[in-house]
């Protein structure tokens, strides 16, 4: 399908095509009059220089070279990871059937085989570094955690977890490993790093904790700081009490989710895969109506107006915050009858 809900799979596009073209997309931007030749109509935020991590770069130009810019092409590599992710997911859980969860699940179906989202990749490798590690291979597990964070940076919170756990004569491999995904297209990246901050509390939609956080902190700029520290420290947390790394995961990616100011619905790709396990009802009906963020692109369409903070967002959060509380409330109460 057209990836009718996102430009990425076209910014993606681009970057490849520079980078085919013997440049660092991370010294570019679209806006440049000398890559117009490279620009699609579709390329949106055309004044920002690329933030995605190295390993996307180069899965980037490959692809771009392999298919000469079809977008087909380019969607590739986030579908063989999902493939990838299916199939670990299946030889993982014990109940076969609870594969389903994961592999019949419509979000992650549209997001990485129509949308071509690369977190696909990002969530195949930090999966498999947790089933490494919660199997003792350690080298593994801390290669493909390297792996994970040369995509999309966080899953690198998840290092001082992974220390706690065991395999610490192998630690030195996660930062080495991110490293060398880095050698290739070093540059100064100051400016890039900077416009990533729009991640964390930059474009809005998700109230669950930032809108309290934005309101106790009087500006944008102070919360997003509060919300980037209370990520760090999600992580420690995560790293001092997790007894398995896929608790660990699991306390990191919900303090993202939760304070951050903005969650794409393919950012619960990032969590749901874990369904297979369990399924905590907050994360799936989550899950089931993060698309209604989709709304948002109808005035973009129309407009150009980016309206994150639209009441739309609030028929996601309000029964997400209901089904937190219920579930708060029942652990409380099974708490209190077995003491």
């Amino acid at each position: 399908m057209e990836p009718v809900f996102s430009d990425d799979l076209y910014r993606y596009r681009w970057e490849g095509q520079v980078a085919a073209a013997g440049m660092n997309p991370y010294d570019h931007r679209p806006a440049e009059p000398g890559l117009a030749a490279l620009l699609s109509e579709h390329v949106d935020g055309k004044d920002f220089k690329p933030v995605y991590g190295p390993l996307l770069q180069t899965l980037q130009l490959w692809l771009a070279r392999a298919g000469g810019g079809s977008l087909a092409v380019m969607k590739l590599g986030a579908c063989a990871a999902e493939l990838a992710l299916c199939w670990l997911l299946f030889a993982w859980v014990e109940e076969k059937w609870r594969w389903m969860a994961w592999g019949w699940c419509p979000m992650g179906i549209v997001e990485f085989w129509g949308m071509g989202h690369h977190d696909a990749v990002m969530v195949a490798l930090a999966i498999g570094a947790l089933w490494c590690a919660e199997r003792a291979r350690w080298p593994w597990a801390y290669a493909l955690l390297g792996l994970a964070g040369a995509t999309k940076y966080w899953p690198l919170l998840l290092w001082p977890a992974f220390l706690k756990l065991g395999g610490r004569r192998w630690a030195w491999l996660a930062p080495a490993v991110f490293v060398l995904c880095w050698w290739p297209w070093w540059t100064d990246v100051s400016e890039n790093a900077r416009f990533m901050g729009g991640y964390v509390g930059g474009w809005r939609n998700n109230d669950i904790l930032f809108g309290a956080i934005l309101a106790a902190a009087g500006s944008l700029d102070t919360a997003k700081r509060v919300s980037a520290a209370i990520i760090v420290l999600g992580s420690l947390g995560a790293a001092l009490w997790a007894k398995t790394a896929r608790a660990a995961y699991w306390a990191v990616v919900l303090t993202i989710l939760l304070v951050s100011a903005n969650v794409h619905p393919w950012y619960l790709t990032w969590l749901m895969p874990l369904t297979v396990f369990a399924w905590p009802w907050p994360v799936v009906i989550w899950g089931v109506l993060a698309p209604i963020h989709y709304a948002v692109l109808i005035r973009w369409r129309e407009e150009h107006v980016w309206d994150g903070v639209s009441n739309w967002r609030w028929a996601v959060y309000l029964p997400v915050l209901a089904a937190l509380m219920v579930q708060k409330v029942r652990r409380t109460r099974v708490g209190e009858s077995r003491s």
